[in-house]
């Protein structure tokens, strides 16, 4: 393998395996629904294609239920676990950490989900990495703009975001601010913007976070 693999190179290879995808249609897919898997999918690809895995290498999609691994043989060497948000997720304290259905418990849920492999390969002695990832966007969605047509999802809650913190780059801003936070407390952080456009002539926001948890957290 020719890269170490760590939050900030996760969230680099992020970058790279999108470049070639039109940053409207980027757009068009964060306001329209799921997003996840497709951005799980070309990180894995890109890393298939530029890591240069051995034969016994593999890059594994939902390899013993997890969203993406990196494998020596049987043993991974790195487990990485991802969700989807909007800004205003994390920009909320009840949708951060406060409620019941929280970034913090789905970050410690995804966290807990990987002891078991941890734990397999360290005692058959490999070191094994265990990252988890993060998508938040956001669409400004304009007044005029009518919700119940369906085709943004979570229009109202964008809207709702944006006037709560007053405009949009604010509770952007507070997004990424609150998830680094959080993220910080269980190991190394990083992130980046993703180049996203326009959809319907509204502008898509999207950030990729990744944390590298070291220790039983």
């Amino acid at each position: 393998m020719n890269r170490d693999i760590t939050a900030e190179s996760v969230c680099d290879m992020m970058v790279e395996a999108v470049t070639h995808v039109h940053r409207d249609d980027l757009a068009y897919l964060f306001a329209t629904g799921k997003n996840e898997l497709y951005l799980r999918d070309h990180l894995a690809a890109y890393m298939h294609r530029t890591l240069g895995l051995s034969e016994e290498q593999f890059v594994g999609r939902e390899w013993k239920k997890h969203d993406l691994t990196i494998n020596n043989g049987e043993h991974p060497y790195a487990i990485i676990e991802g969700k989807s948000y909007i800004h205003y997720d994390a920009a909320n304290p009840m949708h951060l950490e406060k409620g019941k259905n929280t970034i913090k418990h789905d970050l410690e849920r995804d966290l807990g989900k990987t002891t078991s492999t941890l734990r397999r390969a360290l005692t058959r002695g490999y070191d094994c990495k265990r990252i988890f990832t993060a998508i938040m966007f956001t669409v400004e969605v304009t007044k005029d703009h009518d919700k119940d047509l369906g085709n943004i999802t979570y229009a109202q809650y964008h809207r709702q975001g944006g006037n709560k913190f007053g405009s949009y780059p604010v509770l952007i801003q507070q997004g990424r601010t609150n998830l680094r936070e959080l993220m910080s407390r269980y190991g190394t952080v990083s992130s980046v913007p993703l180049n996203t456009g326009k959809y319907k002539g509204m502008q898509v926001t999207a950030d990729f976070f990744a944390v590298e948890n070291i220790g039983d957290k």
